[in-house]
């Protein structure tokens, strides 16, 4: 059954939504039309399920997708039996989403001002959108917040052979894994990913 939701002043609202007025002028917010453009060529990724599978979340498990765009994602989180959960700076993205995945609770939202409270996911993960947070230290921090202990934090970037890009470079990943370090994960690791005939890099880290 699709649920609608309703987009006022940059508010998406709906049943299985948490209505936030994201900040402005602070991170990549994608036009209606842009988001249609994307649909036609991007519904599923295969990047996603292979993420949601190396994730590995099942029943009882509590996952939240940080840009979840379209939802396919949540989708292939919610087959393995998990609850699923997902912010997007776009409320047309949200809209989507929403309406693709009814039973997943979605937010208008940034990695950098999570819609959530502390300790509310056993995972999170982020499938090629890192490189558009416009703080990435603050989302990781936010990200940190909302996972409860032993939770995991999983971010997946397509492998960049220079250091400018959509994606992250080698030794980007390896600062990455630093940083989460600092901020106070534990366990932080990089590892290569190929899905079909693209490269990625996995970073994960686990609250302690």
């Amino acid at each position: 059954m699709l649920i609608s939701a309703a987009v006022s002043d940059g508010r998406v609202t709906g049943p299985n939504l948490v209505a936030v007025t994201p900040r402005e002028n602070e991170v990549e917010r994608w036009s209606r039309a842009k988001v249609w453009l994307f649909s036609l060529f991007n519904r599923d990724p295969r990047s996603n399920r292979a993420t949601v599978e190396r994730l590995s979340p099942g029943p009882g498990d509590r996952v939240l997708d940080l840009g979840c765009g379209l939802g396919a994602a949540l989708e292939h989180v919610r087959a393995t039996g998990a609850a699923a959960a997902g912010i997007d700076p776009s409320p047309s993205m949200v809209e989507k989403a929403s309406a693709r995945v009814p039973d997943a609770e979605i937010a208008v939202g940034s990695a950098e001002e999570i819609p959530f409270p502390d300790a509310r996911f056993t995972a999170a993960l982020a499938v090629s959108t890192y490189h558009h947070w416009a703080n990435p230290e603050a989302g990781l921090a936010e990200a940190h917040r909302v996972l409860a202990p032993g939770g995991q934090l999983l971010i997946v970037e397509g492998r960049l052979k220079r250091s400018k890009g959509h994606g992250l470079h080698s030794d980007g990943a390896g600062r990455l894994a630093e940083t989460l370090l600092e901020i106070g994960f534990s366990d932080a690791s990089v590892s290569e990913m190929r899905v079909g005939r693209h490269d990625y890099l996995a970073i994960s880290a686990i609250k302690p």
